[in-house]
């Protein structure tokens, strides 16, 4: 049977591949690894976690034998080097299915779009929706997503 996200802020079930969200407990950790997830990927920086709480996750994902990768974005500074790193990540059969996470999937959706419209050739206008659905919100994050598509070239499918 389906597991219960309703803990998961913004959790989304973006397709069979990819699920996005905010924090996920300890808890929901096992839940997505039941759910046939694979790959953590984590957005957030170790500074926003409480003392001790960021090693956390990895531990518990190591435990559970899932990826774990974490690639640490500013809200305020996302950069170019992040981006690639997330689009190659995203990009490993390795790590799908993924669970996709920052503090509430602002960042997510950001990344995401940059992704729709990168690599899977979406229009720029129905990735800005998605990723507003995901959780995007932050104007310095819409500014990073347009400006990084922008100066990069889609990929030949």
């Amino acid at each position: 049977q389906q597991q219960d996200f309703s803990s998961i802020k913004n959790f989304l079930r973006v397709n069979e591949q990819y699920c996005t969200g905010g924090q996920p407990t300890m808890d929901n950790l096992v839940k997505l690894k039941a759910e046939g997830i694979k790959a953590i990927i984590n957005l957030r920086r170790a500074a926003e976690y409480p003392p001790g709480r960021a090693e956390e996750e990895a531990a518990k994902a190591k435990e559970l034998g899932l990826r774990y990768i974490n690639i640490p974005v500013s809200v305020a500074e996302p950069k170019d080097e992040q981006a690639d790193e997330f689009l190659k990540v995203t990009s490993d059969p390795q790590n799908r299915p993924a669970f996709i996470h920052c503090g509430s999937a602002n960042r997510v959706g950001a990344f995401w779009m940059i992704r729709r419209v990168l690599v899977d050739g979406w229009k720029l206008e129905d990735a800005e929706a998605e990723a507003r659905k995901i959780g995007m919100h932050s104007p310095s994050l819409i500014e990073f997503a347009h400006s990084y598509i922008q100066r990069h070239p889609k990929k030949a499918s």
